[in-house]
Parts: C-alpha cells; structure tokens; sequence
C-alpha cells in the first residue's frame, strides 16, 4: 500500500502526517520498521484499508475492524481469535494504561487464565506487571464483597477469599509505584468499566463488545474520568496493602 502512493504523493504525505524521509525509510525493504501506532491509523484512514490490512494479519484489504478517528463497536471473541485486546495493548505499548475493570481486574486474580463468567474482560492477562505503567480505579465495594464471599464470590471458601485478598495486596506492594490502584466507593459513585491505551484509545467494555475511540478529544474525556476517580479515591495505592490487611482480620469464617 505505501508503495501504491506516487500519484498522489503530496496528498498522501499531508493526509499522514509523514515527510518524504520517514516515508522513503517506511519504503525501505532493508529496514524491518514498523511505523508508529499513530502513523499506522493515519494511513489506514488516508488509503482506506484496516491497520490489520496493513500489517498482513488479514487479507482483506477493507478489513473486520476498520479504524477510524472517532468511534467503532467491536464484537470480542478471544476463542475465535477476534478480541482487540491485544493490538490495542501493542499500541499502546511503552504508554499509561488506565483501567476500570467490570468485577475483579484479572492480572490482580489468583487464576487470570481461568474461563470465568462468559463474556468476562480480559484486558491485562498476558502483561508482565514489571514492564507496564499501570492504573486501576475500582469501587472498593468489590475487595469487600470478595472478602465476604457475597455477589460474584458467593460459594468460595473463605481461605480461598483470603489468598486471593493476599495476592493483590502482595502484587500491589511488590510493583508499586508501576502498579497503583485506586479505590473509590462505589456507593457514592458509579462508572462503566473502560480502558484507557495511552493517549491512542479509549474503549467501554459492553459484554462481549467493546465501543472503542480514538479521537483525540474523545480519549482525553476518558482520561479525565478515570482522574476523577483517582481523585475521588478512598484509598491510596500506598494505602492499599494495609487496607486489605484491616478488611482480612475484621472478616471471619
């Protein structure tokens, strides 16, 4: 595709935002290069094609998933292989990720790998924690309800409620200030679960589907919300380790 752009260089060169030079090193069969996630969502709107398109993961040239500077709905399939995860977390990578998990955020669970409830998000399985610059903001309603084996954790037993009350203290401590988690009371404040990738997207998990953006605006509303958490936080991410110590002796069994 980028070798199908001289006749209409000029125009190509102004729709991407690339000058002759990162241009002709794209070009460049010498060079394994990849351009940037930005660059990539550039031409594909500027050719028409899908960034999956560009980068040979599918052989469509319109694509399943075309990207696009303001909003998309993508069915996530991971049995299929259709989830967005996964490219949307390499494009962001080296980037913040800002997250407000739907229940228990999975890297954080004791069994990440496990099936869970149809439909469950799985958005940081797979991430070694010490190469991330992570942010969870979540009600602390749901660390409660865990420990009192209620909702979602009605059945388990109660040693099973405190190692996995133990891990995510242990986790929290052990890669702060690369991990910080935030807890809000979710009593008083209510928010959909989303996922900020850096400054490239924001997406809304919907159950099996996710509304995602990438207007720059539309990210930057996202990234305000989840501040807003941070600010309306109850509990510091250096709080963390010894709040879920308090909540595990004031819990019996």
């Amino acid at each position: 595709m980028i070798d199908d752009v001289s006749d209409d260089l000029p125009g190509f060169l102004k729709r991407t935002g690339l000058d002759r030079s990162a241009l002709s090193q794209l070009r460049d069969p010498k060079l394994d290069r990849l351009p940037r996630a930005e660059t990539l969502r550039n031409i594909a709107e500027a050719t028409g094609v899908s960034v999956d398109w560009l980068l040979a993961l599918e052989n469509a040239r319109e694509g399943r998933q075309q990207m696009t500077e303001s909003k998309e709905l993508l069915a996530s399939d991971p049995a299929a292989g259709q989830s967005p995860l996964t490219r949307w977390r390499n494009e962001a990578a080296g980037h913040k990720l800002r997250y407000v998990p739907a229940t228990l955020p999975d890297m954080l669970s004791l069994n990440p790998e496990s099936e869970g409830a149809e439909g469950e998000e799985k958005v940081l399985t797979g991430f070694d924690l010490s190469e991330v610059d992570l942010e969870i903001a979540m009600p602390m309603q749901t660390l409660q309800t865990l420990a009192k084996r209620q909702g979602l954790w009605e059945g388990q037993t109660h040693a099973l409620a405190q190692s996995q009350l133990k891990q995510i203290a242990t986790l929290c401590e052990r890669h702060y200030p690369a991990l910080r988690l935030h807890l809000f009371d979710g009593a008083e404040h209510f928010i959909a679960p989303f996922t900020v990738f850096g400054r490239m997207r924001a997406a809304v998990y919907v159950g099996n589907a996710y509304v995602s953006v990438t207007g720059p605006e539309e990210v930057k509303f996202f990234t305000q919300q989840f501040d807003r958490l941070v600010r309306l936080a109850t509990v510091a991410p250096d709080q963390i380790w010894s709040w879920i110590g308090d909540l595990q002796s004031e819990i019996r069994p």
